[in-house]
Formats: C-alpha cells, sequence, structure tokens
C-alpha cells in the first residue's frame, strides 16, 4: 500500500488552533520558506503543505482523538487511512519553534533518505493543518507503545526473549550506521513494540548523517541519562555513541533497573560516567554470553564497543535465537501487555 498520497484531517483537538499558529502567520527565518500556507526547508527541498510532502490528493480521517503521549513540542494521536482502515500515530508539531521545525525535517529527511526497513518506524507522510498552522506527521502505529511501557509492565525480560528484541533493534541500528547516521538519542522511550512481536527503532529528530564514515559528531544533544562518557565529555564522538546507550537499555531490561540508580544532577551523571567502573550484569544471576554482551557495548573507551554487526554475532544473541520463536515473544508482549492501552 502506497500512503505517498496520504491527506490528514484531524478533528478534537481545539487547544492547537489559535489563530497565531496559522502557517501563513508564521515568521520562518534561515533556511525555511512560507508560500502559500506551504513550507519549504532550502537546504533539503522538502515541501510540507495542505496536500502532504507530495501534494497528494489521498485522506485521512481520525478514528479515535484520544492521546498517544503529549510532549514539548505538541501531541500524538491516534488515526486512521480512510480507504483502508489502517492505523496510523499522528505527530502534531507546532512550527512556530524553530527546535521543532529543525527535528521535524531532520526525522522526514532521514526517513526518506534511507531505504525502508521493517526496524524503523516507517514514515507515510506529513502536511500542513490549514487550521491550526501545525505539521502533522503520519507514522506507522505501534500498538504496544514502546519498551518503556513494557518495563513499567514486567521486572524483567527472560534472555531468550530478550536476544530476539535486541537482535531487530540492533538490524535498525545496523541500517542506520551503515548509511553514516548516528541516532544519538537511543533509550527504551524510542523503540517501539507491536501485538505482532515487532520492534522498531523510532524519533529521528536529532540524528546525524555524518557522511563520511569516518566523521565525528561535536554537538551535545539527546538525553543526558543514555549519554555515552565521550559525549559528556564534550568530546567528539561517532556510531559507538548509539552501542553506549543499547548497552544501557539491555542493562535494563536484563534487571529492571537503571545502572546508575537515580541521578539528580548533571554532575553526579558526570560522575558516575567518567570516574565509576563501567556498569557490569552479576555473573552469579545472568549468563555469561549475557554478561560479556553488555560488557561490549559499556567500554569507556569508544574504540573497545562492539559495532552493531558484531553485537549481531555474539554467542548471545546467535546462541538465543534457536531456541525462541516469534510466536513466543508474541504471547509474552500479550501478556505484559494485556492492560495497556
Amino acid at each position: 500500500m502506497d500512503f505517498g498520497d496520504l491527506h490528514l484531517q484531524l478533528d478534537g483537538f481545539e487547544e492547537l488552533r489559535p489563530e497565531s499558529w496559522a502557517v501563513q502567520q508564521v515568521r520562518v527565518a534561515g533556511p525555511w520558506r512560507v508560500k502559500d500556507g506551504s513550507l519549504r526547508h532550502c537546504a533539503t527541498n522538502i515541501v510540507i503543505g495542505e496536500g502532504g510532502l507530495r501534494d497528494g490528493v489521498g485522506q485521512i480521517e481520525v478514528e479515535e482523538t484520544n492521546l498517544l503521549g503529549r510532549g514539548a513540542g505538541g501531541v500524538v494521536c491516534r488515526a486512521s487511512h480512510k480507504p483502508t482502515g489502517i492505523p496510523l500515530a499522528v505527530k502534531i508539531v507546532r512550527v512556530e519553534d524553530k527546535t521543532k521545525r529543525d527535528q521535524l525535517i531532520n526525522e522526514i529527511h532521514t526517513l526518506f533518505r534511507i531505504s525502508k526497513s521493517h526496524f524503523l518506524i516507517e514514515l507515510y507522510d506529513a502536511y500542513v493543518h490549514k487550521e491550526s498552522g501545525c505539521v502533522h506527521v503520519a507514522l506507522e502505529y505501534m500498538d504496544y507503545g514502546s519498551l518503556a511501557d513494557v518495563k513499567r509492565n514486567v521486572e524483567t525480560v527472560p534472555e531468550k526473549l530478550l536476544a530476539l528484541i535486541l537482535m531487530q533493534i540492533l538490524e535498525g541500528l545496523k541500517t542506520l550506521h551503515l548509511n553514516n547516521v548516528v541516532h544519538r538519542d537511543v533509550k527504551l522511550g524510542n523503540i517501539l513494540v507491536n501485538s505482532r512481536g515487532a520492534v522498531k527503532v523510532t524519533d529521528f529528530g536529532i540524528s546525524k548523517n555524518l557522511g563520511d564514515p569516518l566523521t565525528v559528531c561535536e554537538t551535545f544533544v539527546g538525553t543526558a541519562t543514555h549519554m555515552s562518557p565521550e559525549r559528556v565529555l564534550g568530546e567528539d564522538y561517532g556510531f559507538s555513541a548509539d552501542i553506549w546507550s543499547l548497552g544501557l537499555c539491555v542493562y535494563e531490561l536484563a534487571c529492571g533497573v537503571y545502572p546508575y540508580g537515580s541521578v539528580l544532577s548533571f554532575p553526579v551523571l558526570f560522575d558516575n560516567l567518567c570516574h565509576k567502573p563501567e556498569p557490569r550484569l552479576s555473573e552469579e544471576k545472568y549468563s555469561p554470553e549475557l554478561c560479556y554482551f553488555v560488557e561490549a557495548q559499556l567500554q569507556k573507551r569508544p574504540e573497545l564497543r562492539f559495532s552493531a554487526i558484531e553485537l549481531q554475532a555474539s554467542d548471545f544473541i546467535l546462541g538465543n535465537l534457536p531456541k525462541v520463536s516469534e510466536t513466543a515473544l508474541i504471547h509474552w508482549l500479550a501478556n505484559a501487555m494485556k492492560h495497556h492501552k
């Protein structure tokens, strides 16, 4: 099904429609231009208009107006593709905020530039809502939410199932890294799951295209608690920074807690990352393969961390995959998320 012509229509969110937000009135400077109700990003030549990214003539209607999430930049709600009834998650972005505009175009550009992957969330379309002036972004809907939601419902994830979950995450990160993209915000909240056992990486608003694989990042963006030591120190970083962040996620899913406990301030986080030993799983409670798998990611020196491809070939992944089925993951998730809405 080609969703390239999607046109969204959302109702029930009157709080998002002040006249001052109308896109015709937004003063956009620098790399953006506004014309006839459309936003054009000059550097990428991406145009978001009322008809969508490709000036389509399709239509999306809201099936339900319940919120899936709310953040500083707007809300995410559930919608459906009118002809087929396929559910969608619609992100509503306030375009008068420069930071949110830049993150929006970065996410769109990243997903359009990379070949579609079953392990990255799919972007269907985006358009300017004529009444609110907000940009509405149609994304693939994942009915179980994120791994952060899963973690709230279970104490730990069994090792065999964890291996199947991680194989999918690593496939998504491998796709990004092979396309010279650093995600820069890998955390449980940015990994989505559904009732079919699919696990997908999402939220590419602050991802960075390195161009040359040897290029490194310099900017300080992302979730501080999941930043690698070199990022906290303000040093250059690359793909291995995502691997450190993933290692923290693996630790959380395996034992149910964030390895550094409650972090009340940046100085505390800095001390944890730069002066204390790297987190390690107990060899008395977990298999040697899982302990080494975590150790291969949580190395202070970036060059010592495994790549996504190397992690996929680890004993933990290859040893557990033959012992677990997709059906087993589906049943386990269904039981864990039976009260999830």
